[in-house]
């Protein structure tokens, strides 16, 4: 099955999805990701797209229900969201134009991810 472009933030019907699954979700995404730039040292931008809605939708879902998440799992989170700022030069070559997909899609400057392109790593 073809993967899925969204072009879209979560819906109502996303947040029934329980933080814990979405943070799974977001794990193995990540995990994958990760294995590509350590194969490739390239990202595939539909790769990065995903990964960054699934950190919203986590994100979306976690605003409902805040203590969703065990202590165990904030620091999975934690310790994911660290990977994932790490990739931040190789988002910002795979998606060249992630600033107008940010204002198109209205991001919150609450979701950072979405603001990797910004932050100066040196």
């Amino acid at each position: 099955m073809p993967k899925q472009k969204r072009s879209d933030l979560p819906d109502e019907s996303e947040l029934r999805v329980p933080p814990s699954v979405w943070l799974r979700w977001y794990e193995q995404h990540l995990r994958q990701v990760l294995n590509a730039w350590a194969k490739r040292r390239k990202l595939e931008q539909e790769d990065i797209e995903l990964l960054l809605f699934d950190r919203s939708d986590l994100e979306r879902t976690l605003q409902v229900s805040p203590r969703a998440l065990t202590p165990a799992e904030r620091r999975r989170l934690e310790r994911l969201d660290d990977e994932l700022r790490k990739l931040a030069p190789a988002i910002k070559a795979a998606i060249p134009d992630l600033s107008e997909m940010r204002r198109s899609l209205n991001v919150p400057k609450s979701h950072w991810w979405w603001f990797l392109d910004e932050e100066d790593r040196t």
